[in-house]
């Protein structure tokens, strides 16, 4: 049962989070550690130990399949070059660089211990950006973080898994490492995409036999995640890398034509469980924050370190992972400059170093790297894992001062940075829109006259409707046309016709209500009215009333 009361509790706590960060200004992240660690005093007295092989399976799948599912597909190929290069070779750099200087400046962590630590602290948390920066980033920008968030996820992960492994046996070749590298990260792509595949043809087949059942497809998909990572990390493949393909292939097979019900389900459930998630991995790391600093304070006093030597140490490798990311996005976008300019290709004006700035500052770090160190085992052997306090205390330090320098970076920058893709974004959603209407009006006149009825009753009822309808799209192209006075006029019109929609679904509803009190209808037909009302209400873009 007290397992049962701490789920309970903790899922409270993550909803209680994200209303004190409405009012508090810290990102949502910090308020979550806080909460945990206030969680963790006497006066509550709440403890988490969750072993580290649970900690991984439970947590890295569904982030990591949720990441391969919203990861934007066209900015991924235009832009693959750039997502690739800090994806690969940016983890690479902070991996060296950083793995040595944290054996520098704490030898109590050994050598393979720091490559792991620097691996982790490598990927980067899209999510905990964009919130920051609600919505202001550079369209360009956020696609690029995003692309890149889901890619380093999972090279920064299996770095960690490797670098750990060596850790922990003591052995470390490169050429082998490599060569392992690439069979266990295709293997691990293979079996996860596969099995996502087939998961899609077995809707499919379900489908044209009319047994699909959305709310089961959608636990399927609930469970696909965990299947991946375990069937791959089985084979002996990369689970990780699994997963990631698994919500990869998933992502092309909800786009395509299924009922809007499982698109409503799947968006709605993922939604949730990501928001979840992410703030279970914050709480727990706030709950085993104060023992780890009291643990760390002991060590500290028995000379290995000194705490203010740790609190420089955390100070250190962020300004290190800051100079590293600032100098690599620098390098990389003035050589891509310089070699358009070689081929004779238009380059387009950029604020170089306060590009770079942004990025640097954008690298914000959070679960994945928290889920990544707290899935450090506790034993090597019959001896402690050498530095794990030490590597989690580090690692907690550095995403809370990311998160810092972020929420104070990011605005700053943005406000010198010129971002005229905001327009450049609506003009293309109104064009795809207006293109889209306008194949609505067409098939509706092209219906009209394909299917022709002798029945003069029939004939009113078809020509009412299909007017009716074709007026509604013609209203939208009007909108999304470029005059602005005739738009201005449509779009009045629209939210006109939307209210009085809405006051009238509120006056159903209102009606059904008192309705189940005068006992006119039960409990299930009032459930089943509710929800065509809710339908027809979210249709309209509003589904926040009650």
């Amino acid at each position: 049962m007290e397992t049962l009361y701490l789920i309970f509790l903790l899922l409270l706590a993550v909803g209680a989070s994200r209303v004190l960060a409405n009012v508090v200004p810290l990102p949502l992240p910090i308020m979550q550690i806080i909460m945990g660690s206030v969680l963790a005093l006497p006066p509550f007295g709440m403890g988490v130990e969750l072993r580290p092989e649970i900690f991984m399976l439970l947590f890295i799948p569904p982030l990591l399949f949720y990441d391969g599912w919203k990861i934007p597909k066209r900015e991924f190929t235009e832009h693959g070059a750039e997502m690739t290069a800090m994806a690969l070779v940016l983890v690479l750099i902070i991996l060296v660089v950083v793995g040595y200087f944290i054996h520098w400046l704490l030898p109590a962590i050994p050598l393979g211990a720091s490559f792991a630590l620097a691996a982790i602290l490598s990927p980067t948390d899209a999510l905990a950006v964009i919130a920051i920066a609600q919505g202001r980033l550079p369209r360009h920008m956020s696609h690029q973080l995003e692309g890149e968030a889901m890619m380093n996820d999972a090279t920064g992960l299996v770095s960690f898994k490797f670098a750990l492994a060596a850790a922990i046996t003591g052995s470390f070749s490169l050429v082998t490492v490599t060569g392992e590298f690439f069979i266990i990260a295709l293997g691990g792509l293979l079996i996860g995409a596969g099995l996502s595949w087939l998961v899609g043809k077995g809707k499919q087949w379900m489908t044209a036999r009319d047994l699909f059942d959305p709310s089961t497809y959608v636990v399927m998909i609930l469970l696909l995640p965990f299947a991946a990572f375990f069937l791959a990390e089985h084979a002996g493949m990369s689970g990780i890398l699994s997963a990631v393909a698994a919500g990869m292939v998933q992502s092309r097979i909800d786009m395509l034509p299924v009922k809007t019900s499982t698109r409503i389900l799947n968006r709605s459930i993922w939604e949730m469980l990501d928001f979840s998630f992410n703030g279970l991995v914050f709480l727990l790391l706030g709950l085993q924050f104060p023992r780890i600093v009291e643990r760390v304070w002991e060590a500290a006093g028995q000379g290995t370190y000194s705490m203010p030597m740790l609190v420089f140490s955390a100070l250190a490798i962020m300004a290190l992972l800051l100079v590293v990311r600032f100098s690599f996005v620098f390098v990389y976008h003035w050589s891509e400059a310089r070699v358009r300019r070689l081929l004779g290709k238009t380059v387009q004006p950029k604020p170089l170093r306060l590009f770079s700035a942004l990025s640097a500052v954008a690298g914000v770090r959070g679960a994945i790297t928290l889920a990544g160190v707290l899935s450090i085992p506790l034993m090597i052997g019959d001896t402690p894992f050498p530095g794990r306090d030490l590597m989690i205390f580090l690692a907690a330090a550095v995403i809370i001062l990311s998160l810092l320098i972020g929420a104070l970076g990011i605005p700053y920058f943005l406000k010198q940075l010129p971002n005229n893709d905001l327009e450049e974004h609506r003009e293309e959603l109104k064009k795809a829109r207006r293109n889209a209407a306008q194949a609505a009006v067409s098939w509706l006149e092209n219906w009209k006259q394909a299917n022709p009825v002798d029945d003069p009753d029939q004939m009113l009822l078809r020509s009412e409707v299909t007017a009716r309808v074709t007026e509604s799209y013609r209203k939208d192209i009007e909108a999304l046309m470029d005059h602005q006075g005739r738009a201005s006029q449509a779009r009045e019109t629209m939210a006109l016709e939307r209210d009085i929609r809405l006051n009238a679904i509120r006056v159903q509803r209102k009606e059904m209500y008192r309705m189940r009190k005068r006992h006119d209808i039960d409990e299930q037909m009032l459930q089943t009215l509710l929800r065509e009302l809710d339908y027809e209400e979210a249709a309209l873009g509003a589904g926040d009333t009650a």
